[in-house]
């Protein structure tokens, strides 16, 4: 009998625990800026291979949207497949504003963060891990920014 109980969790138990795990969120970073920036350049040049480099990074998607600092975010022609079904929301999340960088990350198909700044690498998988539940959120989060200046009209609850 007792051969038989312990087979029976061998075998149960890892099963239960695979079912028993949350669902690892859908994470998707958005950047946006140009050869225009150059906190644009340096960040691609810098951040950029860090940040797909590192282990938190697996299971993040990454879109590159190529935009003028002078320039919005662009017409939804001009997005990445991946990026077009989310431009209403990004038009929104921006306010309109133009400069780079901006970049929104995206969890579950929603704008969890929209920033118009170039964080270091650090700072975006410390954003990753706090998504999927591993310590707190590291800066304050916006949903909605100003058209003009680094104004946060919408804060996260």
């Amino acid at each position: 009998m007792t051969r038989l109980l312990w087979l029976f969790v061998a075998v149960w138990a890892p099963a239960a625990l695979a079912q028993a795990a949350p669902p690892q969120p859908d994470i998707h970073l958005i950047w946006m800026g140009g050869d225009d920036c150059p906190p644009c350049k340096a960040w691609r040049t810098t951040e950029l291979p860090q940040l797909l480099a590192a282990p938190d990074f697996k299971g993040v998607r990454f879109s590159y949207v190529t935009k003028p600092i002078r320039a919005s975010v662009p017409p939804a022609a001009q997005l990445p497949p991946e990026v077009k079904p989310l431009k209403d929301a990004l038009d929104r999340a921006s306010g309109g504003r133009s400069g780079s960088p901006q970049a929104a990350l995206v969890v579950n198909g929603q704008i969890y963060d929209y920033y118009v700044s170039a964080r270091p690498a650090e700072t975006v998988l410390e954003m990753i891990g706090a998504v999927r539940g591993e310590w707190r959120y590291p800066l304050p989060r916006c949903l909605q920014m100003a058209a003009k200046g680094r104004v946060c009209v919408e804060p996260a609850p």
